[in-house]
């Protein structure tokens, strides 16, 4: 077995460039020549349609805020700052303008502030970063965004920043795939509103500019499922006491979730009643209690489950759980919302709701109200589920052929399916599960594409649906392979690729120890990532079928950063990225060491 890889510290990034200095000393600039008395000014031109005051206001600014875009878009240390740089920048420099009005007007410069000077300012600023960011959304793959501010304020300037290198991802085109699957357009990529099919349909639009050979007709290998979706109606409120006091209102998605499970229903203020523990207690005690729950009726009644209570009920007699069963509701106490999937549905309507529960002080906390356990709560709910059965999605397939083993194959996978829809306002984003496996997968698939990196043997790109409905187009496919199982040669598998801060970890790395020592070798030459760890089998992603079908497979995730899991929050903003340039370098030499470089 591998000795876990000695921990490396987190890669040197690339040393830092004055570039704040430019919109600095530009300010500088500004403020001398705005706060200089007004008699020491030269006489400016007058023109009848524009007064020229006002037009080198909006001038300065522009320059102004093309330097500040700039320097935002280029610093490393605060992405957030860099991701939202357009705001940051008009605001930041129409607050600069509103300074400069207010010391003209104080100062006793001979100078008045003037509100039309501002909103040249704003509108110069507003100009200037309208043009940079649509000039970098379209071309930031033919230049650096520091010719692109230099063109706009017409100045060049040599700067020492090169072009990407035909062997590394695109780290803006990068940042636009995740941000276009994870965004509301594609419905949380589930089975609500085609959420799945439009995300196909986006992908195999991205498969075909990289004039990949297809697998399958039109790349698609099509196949069904039966899912559990709530598709519209999603609301419910909660009242304590005499019914009047009301919970503050909950939102879906960030307060609470409806279960995988749920079936449809509508109830109104009906009581929401706890199990009394003695029913898990042995002796005659647990007897009695049960025996009372059951002479309890529950049809017209919500259960609150505890979390100790939801994993102690499988160990209750049969007809306790069919009574329980019964129930018109089961609400679920809740640390944390993870949301799944599911091929059944229940008879009842099932929420997770996030709480706090105190045993101790007889308290439950809920968006920080706390109610105590004897008092009596009150659920009204309306839940809209609706069980799709063989509900038609599909995988997509294409391949790189190689140029001397065609008829071997490495294999790159990736699930672009996620949670989709719950009611009609909340989606599941997905970023990291899985936008990013997908984002890495394309930059691989496009580095693979270039004549000059065309492999020897080929490289096949699996993009599986239905991944969180339980690997079901994975093991669609190693049912119904589109190439010989015993013609792979290797199987990486890229999930949650989105962070990084603290490394990687490979699922298979204890079992195939050959395969990860040179993983290990490989990221120990390089230091792309600061740390790799092994793992045993695990059932948790789509290299599972094919392992289990003997094809040798690793599942790369990275680790660090967000937290945020089958959630609302899993979003594009959320991603630092921190490990990606590493994994595409790790992933890109470890498939070429396999035989898929010439």
């Amino acid at each position: 077995m591998p000795t876990r890889p000695t921990p490396k510290p987190t890669p040197t990034l690339p040393p830092r460039r004055p570039y704040a200095a430019l919109p600095i000393l530009w300010a500088m600039l500004v403020l001398v020549l705005t706060l200089t008395p007004a008699q020491e000014m030269p006489i400016t031109p007058v023109w009848e349609l524009l007064s020229f005051d006002t037009a080198a206001h909006a001038g300065v600014f522009v320059v102004l805020a093309g330097l500040s875009w700039f320097s935002l878009s280029r610093q490393r240390r605060w992405p957030r700052l860099a991701r939202h740089a357009g705001l940051v920048v008009v605001v930041g420099s129409t607050l600069f303008g509103g300074l400069i009005e207010v010391l003209q007007h104080t100062m006793g410069l001979g100078r008045n502030g003037d509100w039309t000077d501002l909103v040249s300012d704003a509108i110069g600023a507003a100009v200037a970063v309208g043009v940079l960011t649509a000039w970098a959304r379209w071309h930031a793959h033919r230049a650096s965004s520091a010719v692109a501010v230099f063109w706009v304020v017409g100045a060049a300037v040599a700067l020492s920043a090169a072009p990407v290198p035909v062997n590394a991802q695109d780290m803006p085109r990068v940042r636009r795939t995740i941000e276009k699957l994870a965004s509301p357009q594609m419905h949380g990529r589930g089975y609500v509103n085609d959420g799945d099919k439009k995300a196909a349909a986006y992908l195999r639009g991205r498969l075909k500019e990289l004039k990949l050979e297809p697998l399958a007709d039109d790349y698609t290998q099509p196949f069904v499922l039966d899912v559990n979706t709530f598709p519209r109606v999603m609301r419910w409120k909660m009242a304590f006491g005499d019914k009047r006091r009301q919970l503050p209102a909950l939102k879906p998605g960030r307060d609470y979730i409806v279960t995988a499970t749920s079936g449809s229903g509508h109830i109104t203020n009906v009581p929401l009643v706890g199990l009394d523990t003695a029913i898990f207690a042995g002796s005659l005690q647990n007897m009695v209690a049960q025996q009372r729950l059951l002479e309890q009726p529950l049809k017209q009644q919500a259960l609150l489950l505890t979390a100790r209570d939801q994993t102690r009920l499988s160990t209750l007699p049969v007809n306790l759980r069919q009574h329980l069963n019964s129930a018109a509701a089961w609400v679920k106490l809740v640390p944390k919302l993870t949301a799944s999937l599911a091929s059944e549905q229940s008879p009842r309507i099932e929420i997770e709701l996030l709480s706090h529960v105190k045993p101790k002080q007889g308290a439950i906390i809920i968006r920080g109200t706390s109610m105590s356990e004897p008092e009596k709560l009150w659920l009204t709910a309306s839940v809209d589920a609706e069980l799709r059965r063989n509900y038609q999605t599909q995988n997509l397939a294409a391949v790189v052929r190689g140029t001397t083993q065609p008829d071997s194959f490495l294999v790159v996978t990736a699930h672009y399916d996620h949670l989709g829809q719950m009611g009609k306002d909340v989606y599941f984003p997905g970023a990291n599960d899985n936008a990013s496996g997908v984002a890495l997968l394309l930059e691989l698939a496009a580095y693979y594409a270039r004549p000059e990196n065309r492999p020897a043997c080929s490289v096949a790109f699996l993009l599986f649906g239905a991944e969180e409905a339980g690997l079901v187009g994975s093991s669609y496919f190693v049912a119904h392979p589109l190439m010989p199982l015993q013609r792979i040669k290797f199987l990486v598998n890229l999930d949650l690729l989105g962070t990084g801060e603290q490394g990687a970890t490979v699922v298979n790395g204890r079992l195939l120890e050959e395969p990860y020592r040179r993983l290990v070798a490989l990221n120990d030459a390089h230091h792309y990532l600061p740390q790799l760890a092994a793992r045993g089998r695990a059932a948790n992603s789509d290299h599972f079928p094919f392992s289990e079908a003997g094809v040798p497979a690793f599942f790369l995730y990275t680790r660090g950063g967000s937290t945020a899991y089958h959630d609302v929050n899993d979003r594009p903003e959320a991603l630092s990225l921190a490990g990606f340039a590493g994994a595409f370098g790790l992933v890109r030499d470890f498939l070429n060491g396999m035989d898929a470089a010439k």
